[in-house]
C-alpha cells in the first residue's frame, strides 16, 4: 500500500531548522521524524552536511505538506 509507504521529504543540514519544520508539521497534525540528528554525537568524526537530518513522512501525505509548508508564514526563510 503505498499510503503507508514512508519517504524523506526533506533533507537538512542544520539540526534545529530539522526539528522546527518537524514540530510545525506534527502540530498541524501530520506524521513525521527525523533521523540523522544525532549521528554527530554518537560519531564524533560524522561530518552531518554528507547525510543530513532527514524529515521523514507518509506518502500519501507529501501534497498535503508541500502545501501547508508554502502557507506557514512561521517558516518563511528556512
Amino acid at each position: 500500500m503505498t499510503e503507508d509507504k514512508i519517504v524523506v521529504y526533506k533533507t537538512f543540514e542544520n539540526p534545529m531548522e530539522a526539528n522546527i519544520v518537524k514540530s510545525r508539521l506534527l502540530d498541524a497534525g501530520f506524521n513525521c521524524f527525523l533521523t540523522g540528528e544525532n549521528a554527530a554525537l554518537v560519531y564524533p568524526v560524522f561530518d552531518i552536511s554528507i547525510s543530513g537530518i532527514q524529515l521523514h513522512v507518509f506518502e500519501k501525505d507529501v501534497h498535503a505538506i508541500d502545501q501547508f509548508l508554502t502557507e506557514d508564514e512561521a517558516l518563511e526563510g528556512l
